[in-house]
């Protein structure tokens, strides 16, 4: 099983509970898919605390959900009613427990904690799960340009980094960053429709600089 156990711990403890829709993954779906209605459906693979959810609800899309955290399930299913079984517990680097056909799978740094086998097992179900034409949009993929990169221990493969004992990947198990060679590697039976860098230097309380990218990524027309 790919996903971290540490992960349950930490929603246990009520960290790391985004409850905002990530401002970047609206941006992208509105840019991408500014066709969506009650006939589209969506896949996200590790909703997490659900922040994302009220903005595709929002939309009355079909939403569907693979989370590995038990607890974040009981939590979502409790609050979200509506989509009932569509928001399902699970390994998405396994299997989508899903009939294929999605117009739109979305990922906001849920990828980006497994190594890179678990990667490519993941995108390869993504192909599979999605129309010929249909999207993936990932946010927030950790880059190698990142102050943390260098901060974590190798693990498993040069991409990817656990032992974080502080900063914002404390105690969250494997930590995956790319660089723009890795992640076309990575999307190559795709059509990379946008790959963006994000730079952001902290100069207090430390000089840090968080970096991650932004992708679109479309399966193309059969």
């Amino acid at each position: 099983m790919s996903f971290s156990e540490e992960w349950e711990q930490r929603y246990r403890e009520n960290t790391h509970l985004s409850l905002w829709p990530w401002s970047d993954l609206v941006s992208l779906v509105r840019r991408y898919r500014r066709d969506v209605n009650s006939r589209t459906r969506v896949l996200e693979l590790g909703c997490g605390a659900g922040a994302n959810i009220p903005f595709f609800q929002a939309d009355n899309v079909q939403y569907h959900a693979v989370e590995g955290s038990a607890s974040m399930v009981g939590l979502l299913r409790a609050r979200f009613g509506e989509f009932g079984s569509r928001i399902v517990q699970g390994d998405f680097t396994i299997s989508l427990p899903f009939e294929p056909g999605f117009d739109l799978i979305v990922d906001r740094a849920s990828l980006t904690h497994n190594s890179t086998a678990a990667i490519e097992a993941a995108l390869a179900l993504v192909w599979r799960a999605l129309k010929p034409g249909a999207y993936f949009i990932g946010v927030d993929w950790f880059s190698t340009r990142g102050s943390e990169f260098s901060r974590g221990q190798a693990s498993l493969d040069p991409h990817t980094r656990t032992g974080y004992t502080q900063g914002p990947f404390a105690g969250t198990g494997r930590v995956h960053f790319s660089d723009e060679a890795h992640l076309r590697a990575l999307f190559a039976r795709f059509e990379l429709l946008l790959l963006e860098e994000k730079l952001v230097r902290q100069v207090v309380p430390r000089d840090d600089q968080f970096a991650s990218w932004n992708l679109v990524a479309k399966r193309p027309d059969a």
